[in-house]
């Protein structure tokens, strides 16, 4: 259902999926993913792109707009990070009771594009130090995000984690704004209903053309890690990392693309069309578990709703001979998912990729 009307029961949060261009034969371009640090992780070795929170504090505030005008952003250059399309998911859906336009008059009433971009890159300064921005002379809104480096790094990587509002404070200091235009919409992801804690998320995909130096924030983050889309879904196949089924299902879809440049247009490409919130249904078929997802016949209208797991009176194959169209994962251990989906991803999107046989012999 892409216009998920969730509740205050669902923490709204922003991820980024970091590209960075490198020279290997095949795929030529590493993700950045870390590894929690025993504290935050909800099971040893969880690993995960950039991301957390959204923190009203921090991202929502209209300082943010003040110094946009400041540092001269055109309203423009702002309006064109908004998208507007009819089935918008909530978590990017206008926010409060006025429209866009408000936005863009000093209102307390954002566009959620422009908050979780800030979130997305506010997180991914405060986990890995990594500052995605320009300056005042490179205010070219160009596809290939730029970085900065920031002097006194962990002074202020521990600043802004202690305090998020001091991000807005970094970026004056270094005069500087966040690289929001680098970000692309990716995709959308909600929690079932069946869990306790629960968050919604929009994944982000940035570019660049080498890798940042990192700098990781010991609290919260225990290794950092570039690799491909087969090395990470690799190692989650030999039990080394451990992903919740969003982070599979992403690099899933990420192996359909291997070279950098291909991926950086087609996400661009792609981004203007909207996304689906996507907020997995359980099924229980006998021993087994599937989780369908939007446009499968079994995906059920209000998913909010379904706190409860669903029993079905037979086996997971009997499960898959009543539907017609088919858009689900089976859960069979850590990061061991089979994606099944019988027609055209929503939104013009990749279609994933089940784990090849021998990835484990590679």
């Amino acid at each position: 259902m892409s216009n998920l009307q969730t509740t205050e029961k669902w923490r709204p949060s922003a991820s980024l999926i970091l590209v960075a261009k490198s020279k290997s034969v095949g795929t030529n371009y590493n993700l950045l993913m870390l590894k929690r640090s025993d504290r935050t992780a909800i099971m040893p070795n969880q690993t995960v792109f950039p991301g957390g929170l959204l923190d009203t504090e921090a991202d929502e505030t209209v300082a943010w707009l003040q110094y946009f005008d400041e540092f001269g952003i055109k309203e423009e250059a702002l309006r064109q990070l908004v998208l507007i399309h009819d089935n918008r998911p909530n978590i990017l859906a206008p926010q409060g009771t006025g429209c866009y336009d408000r936005f863009f008059k000093r209102t307390s009433i954002w566009a959620r594009e422009i908050i979780l971009r800030l979130t997305a890159l506010r997180e991914c300064f405060e986990e890995v130090g990594i500052l995605l921005c320009r300056n005042r002379n490179n205010l070219d809104y160009g596809q290939v995000a730029q970085y900065e480096n920031v002097p006194d790094l962990e002074y202020w990587q521990q600043r802004v984690h202690n305090k998020p509002s001091e991000f807005l404070e970094l970026c004056r200091t270094l005069k500087v704004v966040p690289d929001l235009w680098a970000l692309y919409e990716w995709s959308a992801w909600a929690s079932p209903a069946t869990v306790g804690k629960r968050h919604e998320t929009v994944f982000f995909i940035a570019f660049v053309d080498t890798q940042p130096t990192l700098l990781s924030e010991p609290s919260e983050v225990k290794q950092t890690m570039w690799l491909t889309p087969l090395e990470f879904l690799r190692l989650a196949r030999l039990n080394e990392i451990w992903f919740l089924p969003p982070q599979v299902y992403e690099l899933s879809r990420l192996l359909t693309i291997k070279d950098y440049e291909s991926l950086l247009e087609f996400s661009k490409q792609r981004s203007r069309l909207g996304t689906t919130m996507f907020m997995p249904v359980a099924y229980v078929c006998g021993e087994a578990m599937v989780c369908v997802l939007p446009g499968d016949d079994f995906y059920v209208k209000e998913s909010h709703l379904a706190t409860e797991y669903i029993e079905f009176p037979g086996t997971s194959e009997e499960f898959r001979a009543r539907a017609k169209l088919v858009h689900r994962y089976d859960l069979f251990g850590p990061a061991a998912l089979n994606v099944e989906l019988n027609f055209p991803p929503p939104n013009g999107h990749l279609k994933p990729q089940n784990l090849p046989k021998d990835l484990l012999k590679l």
